[in-house]
This record gives structure tokens, C-alpha cells and sequence, in this order.
């Protein structure tokens, strides 16, 4: 099984640049929780750990909702911490792959825990593919559709059935 450790906010800065401000926010968090939803359902065997920099007493890691669980770190610990945390902890339980682009926080202290460093920037290139060619396929349904009969071909059809004049 596949488990992605998410940075969450570092991902988001690198998927929407544009639209991170306080007004969006929510909005940004969910968009980006049901594409991971949605990828981890096309991607089979995986798993992903959301984590955000919070502030007060943050947030527990919650229950497993589509593969998905969320937490935002308490406001003396960072999410770069609680990410590190949770690859040590998950690093027995299946292929961890830490996904950030923080590379003096995250990256370089990675060294010791068995889990795979990705970029956000190649996470999101994965997921935009997975997510891509998944439309693709349920807009094509797969199949093409058949052509329109021509005018000889109703013909016979008609006379077939009795109900050409």
C-alpha cells in the first residue's frame, strides 16, 4: 500500500499560487481534499495523510474518510514536524512517500526514516495526469459512439418491420 504524507499547504501554494489568500482558503483546502479523494480512488492501493499548519491546540489526525485523514499541527509544532512524525510512524506500514517541496525542513531530514521524498510540483504532475486521463475515459465512455444509419439502411430497416408506405 501506497501512503502519502501531504504537506498540505506547501501543495497547495504550488497548485493554486494564484488563489491562496485568507478568503479562499476553506474553499482551496476542500478542492484539493476531493481531488486527493479522488486520485487515491483511481490509484487503488493508496492512502493519504493530509497535514496542514494550524494554530491554537490544532487537530487530531481525523478518521479515515475515503482514504483520506486531516490533521492541522498545534501552533508550536510545525506541519513540516507532524509530517516528519508521521512518515516515522507509518514508515512499517506500507511504501511512505512524504510529498512537499520543502526541502531545508522536510527533505533533508528525511534521511533516517524509510520513506520516498516527492516534490509537490511532480505530485501534482502525477495527479493532474491520474485525474486527466480519468476524464477522458468517462467522458469517451470508452467506446465510440456509432454513426448515424444512412437513408437506404432506415429503408430496409422500415420495410424490416412493416412500416414502410
Amino acid at each position: 500500500m501506497k501512503i502519502y504524507i501531504v504537506d498540505g499547504y506547501n501543495l497547495l501554494w504550488k497548485l493554486m499560487p494564484g488563489q491562496m489568500n485568507s478568503a479562499r482558503l476553506e474553499g482551496n483546502r476542500q478542492d484539493l481534499e476531493r481531488k486527493l479523494v479522488e486520485f487515491i480512488s483511481l490509484a487503488g492501493n493508496a492512502k493519504v495523510i493530509l497535514v496542514y499548519d494550524g494554530r491554537g491546540g490544532g487537530s487530531r489526525l481525523s478518521r479515515e474518510r475515503w482514504g483520506v485523514r486531516i490533521c492541522f499541527a498545534p501552533g508550536e509544532t510545525t506541519a513540516d514536524e507532524k509530517v516528519l512524525d508521521y512518515a516515522e510512524e507509518y514508515a512499517d506500514k506500507g511504501d511512505v512517500w512524504v510529498v512537499t517541496s520543502d526541502l531545508k525542513d522536510i527533505g533533508r531530514r528525511l534521511g533516517g526514516i524509510r520513506a520516498t521524498h516527492i516534490r509537490s510540483e511532480k505530485f501534482i504532475a502525477e495527479l493532474s495526469g491520474t485525474l486527466n486521463k480519468a476524464g477522458q475515459e468517462a467522458s469517451s465512455g470508452g467506446e465510440e459512439k456509432p454513426s448515424s444509419p444512412k437513408g437506404e439502411e432506415i429503408d430496409e430497416w422500415l420495410e424490416e418491420f412493416d412500416l414502410k408506405d
